[in-house]
């Protein structure tokens, strides 16, 4: 008997700001609403991104704020399919062209604007999906001074940042990879990381070129290292009487935890662990502004009116507990 495929699906759903250099009274939510009255068909919000791939603005909705889905494709693209026959030795394993009109979808994202505030859900694709696509439709209708510096701002949680202030820092550690400092190393122009990571994976890329043995420093290394940053405490203990000692490094400590959890670019539980003075972990995982929720499921993809209402939902929990004006 076949496998029934899962109705429902957990999704993390992320809370993102908008932000650009001169901005006015006028919203994000405002600019692109006129943006897509203009552009109101499909082939007008479909763009190439190079690689054969195309993006689209496949549905838009105007309701309490913007709706968007924007899908992710290959024109003409076959897919892979596998013979189902369990009683054979071997399967076959296929290429198969999308039915006329029609293309495979890589991935999609579905997308809830109100004001200058972004509630997204990825399915398949990565989040700065969102940020190609409005630079795009910006660039489209004109506002290219708006497109030149817009940015989507990662919001940490407040509750977060109060323990570190409550608590305090006993300990930062930090993950970078040598694979990274190897792709700054072999295009010093361009650099492909940014931010402290950067500049942790850039001198570790330096240190390792002045070993004989250990310069040619390649992609495939897969070379990991933890920077870890913390209070001595047995040399607190030597120094137990003197008023004051120690302060300063404490101080820096936490004012470093609060600059990395702002600057700290990449989400996932492998980015840095921030340890308090209470002993409490917070993982990069957990400080920016996210939750899952339950969506329902269209083939690989999402329901869109699912994935809608959901993304609406958190908006307004979000709204209710003070988040969007933090």
């Amino acid at each position: 008997m076949p496998r029934k495929q899962p109705e429902f699906k957990t999704k993390k759903l992320y809370y993102r700001r908008a932000k650009w250099e001169g901005q006015s009274k006028k919203t994000l939510q405002e600019i692109l609403v006129d943006a897509h009255a203009k552009l109101d068909t499909v082939g007008k919000r479909t763009f190439a991104i190079g690689s054969g791939a195309e993006i689209q603005g496949a549905n838009v909705k105007v309701e309490s704020g913007l709706y968007l889905q924007i899908a992710s494709y290959v024109p003409g693209e076959a897919t892979s399919i596998i013979d189902k026959d369990a009683t054979a030795k071997n399967s076959s394993v296929t290429a198969q062209i999308a039915p006329s009109g029609k293309d495979y979808l890589n991935g999609d994202i579905f997308v809830y604007i109100n004001g200058n505030h972004l509630i997204l859900c990825p399915s398949g694709v990565r989040e700065n999906l969102v940020e190609i696509y409005i630079y795009l439709i910006l660039q489209t209708v004109d506002e290219k001074n708006i497109a030149s510096t817009f940015e989507l701002d990662k919001v940490a949680k407040i509750s977060k940042l109060k323990m570190i202030k409550d608590e305090g820092v006993k300990e930062i550690e930090l993950k970078a990879s040598l694979y990274e400092a190897s792709l700054i190393h072999l295009n010093k122009d361009k650099p492909k990381v940014s931010g402290i990571q950067g500049a942790i994976a850039h001198e570790l890329s330096a240190l390792f070129c002045k070993d004989p043995e250990l310069k040619d420093i390649r992609e495939k290394e897969n070379l990991s290292v933890s920077v870890v940053l913390r209070v001595d405490g047995n040399e607190a203990k030597r120094h137990s009487r003197e008023i004051g000692f120690g302060d300063a490094g404490k101080k820096r400590l936490r004012r470093t935890a609060e600059f990395i959890i702002n600057e700290f670019e990449t989400d996932g539980d492998d980015g840095f662990v921030i340890v308090t003075g209470a002993n409490n972990k917070i993982t990069s995982d957990e400080i920016r502004v996210s939750d899952s929720f339950r969506v329902s499921t269209l083939g690989k993809s999402l329901s869109l009116n699912s994935a809608w209402t959901q993304l609406k939902e958190y908006f307004n929990r979000l709204n209710d507990e003070g988040v969007l004006k933090q």
